[in-house]
């Protein structure tokens, strides 16, 4: 395939996914194999699609959008996973600590643990055995996100089962609820 009808196609997708894995890029190119193998390093090469992780693909400028890139990636490299932002990313979220993870989210997941450097920042996994009753009772919905938001009580409960630092959180501020 011609990387002008290639970009064509991806720009088609683009309002709706910008993070491909090869199999996606395959049905939405239409190729598989040795044919998809090549329109994949072709793509790569002419700068079109960038490289994210193992069998993960950026399409498209770096520019923000609605739901941040981030979680895009996150959602792709977990992908057939229940994933939510916990421990100190949602922490912060909800003011339970001070700080705030600059350039990296912390991700609750029920795959595998891992990090990942992207250009957007670091993406780091946690696993949990928790079913997916218990993550969707103690999650909420994030409006503008890809992934859903561990509850304050959850996400400081995460910190202390995983035994991560506790130090900063102002427990005045979990007590206060929701």
């Amino acid at each position: 395939m011609k990387l002008i009808e290639a970009e064509r196609k991806l720009r088609a997708f683009s309002e709706q996914k910008r993070v491909f894995r090869s199999r996606e890029l395959g049905r939405v190119l239409g190729e598989s194999g040795n044919t998809l193998r090549s329109s994949i390093k072709r793509l790569l090469d002419s700068g079109i699609i960038t490289r994210l992780a193992r069998d993960v693909y950026w399409f498209g400028d770096f520019k923000g959008r609605d739901v941040p890139a981030i979680e895009e990636v996150a959602v792709a490299l977990r992908s057939g996973e229940f994933n939510y932002i916990g421990m100190e990313s949602a922490a912060s979220l909800w003011s339970v600590i001070s700080q705030i993870p600059v350039g990296r989210l912390t991700v609750v997941t029920t795959g595998r643990e891992g990090e990942f450097s992207t250009p957007f920042g670091t993406i780091e996994f946690i696993h949990t055995a928790a079913d997916a009753n218990e993550i969707i009772s103690n999650t909420v919905d994030y409006p503008g996100h890809a992934l859903r938001l561990a509850t304050k009580r959850y996400a400081v409960q995460g910190l202390m089962r995983a035994r991560r630092s506790t130090y900063l959180i102002d427990w005045e501020e979990v007590e206060d609820g929701d």
